[in-house]
């Protein structure tokens, strides 16, 4: 939590049940409690996740989390919601979203979402996205967010092809190590 308050990229290798929730989303909630009316549209937090089971995991942390904080807003952007409702849901002014890459893609493909202010973006369970073929989907919406953002990647295990994706997406990262049970 305190590199990623000091606004550093990481890259944190970690057990489900760790905490990494948490890890993530408390230094965001942070940075937009410092700075609550930053201008522009979109998130200015966007975390990535493989699933829709874990999308809602991760939204429901998010609102617990930032419980007592006025005006923040989340959006969900998963699959197995109909786009009507999504679309409602992007119309309104938002600061965390939280999305699977498939459906994401697709809003972005429609022009609904950008990411102009966007200072944070988290992959979790990386690893999982890779392994459910979402590489090449990760890397195309990383690429649509700005240059300056930060990035924390988050995975259960820390193999070749995560640190060759790494090394694309992040900035002289920090590497953390939690050791499960």
């Amino acid at each position: 939590i305190p590199l990623a308050l000091e606004g550093r990229d990481l890259i944190v290798s970690a057990q489900t049940g760790t905490g990494k929730t948490a890890a993530f989303m408390l230094p965001a909630l942070s940075a937009i409690a410092n700075d609550p009316r930053k201008a522009g549209r979109g998130p200015r937090v966007l975390v990535l996740t493989p699933t829709r089971e874990l999308a809602q995991q991760v939204t429901a942390a998010a609102e617990k989390y930032g419980s007592g904080m006025n005006q923040l807003r989340y959006v969900s952007v998963l699959g197995g919601m109909p786009f009507p409702a999504q679309n409602r849901l992007l119309s309104r002014p938002y600061d965390i979203m939280v999305a699977t890459p498939g459906r994401l893609l697709d809003h972005m493909s429609r022009g609904r979402i950008v990411f102009e202010r966007l200072e944070m973006l988290v992959l979790d369970e990386a690893d999982r996205m890779l392994d459910m073929g979402f590489i090449d989907d990760v890397e195309q919406i990383a690429a649509a967010c700005p240059p300056d953002r930060q990035t924390l990647f988050f995975s259960a295990t820390f193999e070749d092809r995560m640190a060759k994706l790494a090394a694309t997406l992040l900035k002289d990262p920090q590497r953390i190590d939690i050791a499960g049970h």
